[in-house]
C-alpha cells in the first residue's frame, strides 16, 4: 500500500487525502492548528470543482450548508446608495452549480468526509524533509520521524513543505499591490438581515450579517504601496494601518476597524499569487494556494484547490512512478490555473476598484444591474469567470467513488 503524508487540513488537504484514500493509499495529514478551523468567510464553489464535490458524494450536504447572502446596500464614497444588490448573486450562479459556503463549514464536511479513514495530526509541523530514491524521511516538531512515499504540501500561501523543498516564499510569492483584513463583528454592530459595501478608490469595507442572525463579518480591502511590509501577526500594527488607511472615510468604518482588537479570528494577508516554474521536486509535490494561489480577488482559490487536489490524486493512483504523477498533474492543471490568476488582474473588481475612474464604471455597472438582472442578462458579467471555472478537462482515469462507499 502507498503512503502520503499531506500538510495542511483546510480544502486541497482533506479533498486529496479522501480521493488517495478511495484508492487505497495510506494517507496522513498533518495540521499546524491545535484543532479543526471551523470560522472563515464565504467562499465558492464553481464549474469543474463543483463537478468533483458532487462525485465526493458530498453536494447535497454542501448546499444544505450553503451560505445566503443578504442584500446589501453598495454606497458612494460620500454614503449615498448607489444599488441594493444581493452579493451572492452578483458573483455566482447557481443554475450552473456554483455553491458559497464558509471556509469553516467546508472545512468540517471535508473532514467528516475522511476521518474515518485519513490519520489527522493537529497541533503538529513538518520541520525538516529528506528525500530518497524510495521515499521521503520526514521530521516533525513533535511526532517520531516517519517515510512516507509521497510528501503533498496543502498548506498555504505561506507553505512550510514549499519552504523546504524549493525556497523561501520570495522567490514565488506575487504581490498584487493590496491587502485584505476579514473578522467577525460583534452582533451588536449591525442588525440581521443587513449588509453595506463603502468604497473609495483603493480601499473597500464591507460589512454584513446573515438573516439568520448568525456572525456578522467585515472585509476590509485595500491597496498599498509596498504589500509584505505589515506584520499579519501583529494586531497592534494591523489596526494603527488599517486607521490610517480609513481615516478620511465617511462612514462607519472607525467603528468597524475599533472592533478589531477584540476580535477572536482575523484573516489578514497580502493579495499575493503564488506562481513556479514546477510544483514539484522529486517525490515531493504542491497543490493549492502553496503551489498555484490566484489571490483573493480571482474568487476561484477554492475552486482550483479542489480541482487541483482531485487531478493531482487520479495521477498519482494511475502512476507508479510519483514523478511521472507530478509531471502529468502539472501539464493538465497549468494552463487552467494561468486562467484562472488572470481573473485578479482584471480592472473591474467588484470588491476593490484602484482609481476614481475604476471606481466611477463600477458603480454605473452597478446602477444598471438590477435591470440587466431583470431582463435575465446579469450572466453576461460573469463570462470571463464562467469560461475560467470550466476550463478544465477531466479524464477517464480520474478517480470515482467506488461502489462500497455510495452504498
Amino acid at each position: 500500500m502507498s503512503s502520503a503524508l499531506i500538510s495542511g487540513a483546510g480544502v486541497a488537504g482533506p479533498v486529496l487525502a479522501f480521493w488517495l484514500a478511495e484508492a487505497d493509499w495510506e494517507v496522513t495529514v498533518v495540521e499546524r492548528a491545535e484543532r479543526l478551523r471551523t470560522s472563515g468567510y464565504p467562499i465558492d464553489i464553481r464549474g469543474v470543482a463543483a463537478e468533483v464535490v458532487d462525485r465526493m458524494g458530498l453536494s447535497e450536504r454542501i448546499q444544505a450548508h450553503s451560505y445566503r447572502h443578504v442584500p446589501v446596500e453598495f454606497l458612494s464614497p460620500g454614503g449615498h446608495r448607489i444599488a441594493r444588490l444581493d452579493l451572492g448573486r452578483l458573483v455566482n450562479d447557481p443554475r450552473a452549480g456554483d455553491i458559497e459556503i464558509t471556509r469553516g463549514a467546508l472545512t468540517r464536511i471535508l473532514y467528516d468526509a475522511t476521518a474515518d479513514r485519513v490519520d489527522y495530526v493537529f497541533g503538529d509541523t513538518i520541520t525538516a524533509l529528506c528525500a530518497t530514491d524510495t521515499g521521503v524521511d520526514v521530521t516533525f516538531a513533535h511526532r517520531r520521524r516517519q517515510t512516507f512515499d509521497v510528501v503533498i504540501g496543502a498548506d498555504g500561501i505561506h507553505s512550510t513543505v514549499r519552504a523546504l523543498a524549493f525556497g523561501p516564499e520570495d522567490r514565488f510569492l506575487h504581490h498584487l499591490g493590496a491587502y485584505v483584513a476579514i473578522w467577525d463583528l460583534s452582533t451588536e454592530m449591525i442588525s440581521p438581515a443587513t449588509g453595506y459595501v463603502y468604497s473609495h478608490p483603493g480601499r473597500t469595507v464591507l460589512v454584513e450579517r446573515p438573516a439568520d442572525g448568525g456572525d456578522a463579518r467585515a472585509i476590509l480591502t485595500f491597496t498599498h504601496p509596498a504589500p509584505g511590509t505589515i506584520n499579519r501577526h501583529d494586531i497592534d500594527e494591523i489596526v494603527t494601518e488599517l486607521r490610517r488607511v480609513f481615516a478620511e472615510d465617511r462612514w462607519h468604518t472607525a467603528e468597524v476597524i475599533d472592533s478589531l482588537p477584540g476580535a477572536d479570528d482575523l484573516f489578514f494577508d497580502t493579495v499575493s499569487q503564488v506562481r513556479m516554474d514546477r510544483w514539484s521536486s522529486g517525490r515531493i509535490g504542491l497543490v493549492g494556494d502553496a503551489a498555484y494561489a490566484p489571490a483573493f480577488l480571482s474568487g476561484q482559490g477554492t475552486s482550483v484547490a479542489i480541482a487541483g487536489a482531485y487531478v493531482l490524486a487520479g495521477e498519482l493512483a494511475h502512476h507508479d512512478d510519483p514523478q511521472a504523477a507530478f509531471e502529468a498533474y502539472e501539464q493538465r492543471m497549468r494552463e487552467y490555473v494561468t486562467r484562472n490568476q488572470k481573473l485578479s488582474l482584471r480592472t473591474d473588481s467588484t470588491v476593490l476598484s484602484r482609481t476614481p475612474v475604476q471606481l466611477l464604471r463600477r458603480n454605473l455597472t452597478l446602477s444598471v444591474l438590477p435591470w440587466l438582472q431583470r431582463l435575465g442578462l446579469d450572466g453576461l458579467l460573469r463570462t470571463e469567470r464562467r469560461a475560467a471555472a470550466t476550463d478544465l478537462s477531466l479524464s477517464d482515469h480520474d478517480l470515482r467513488r467506488t461502489l462500497s462507499r455510495n452504498a
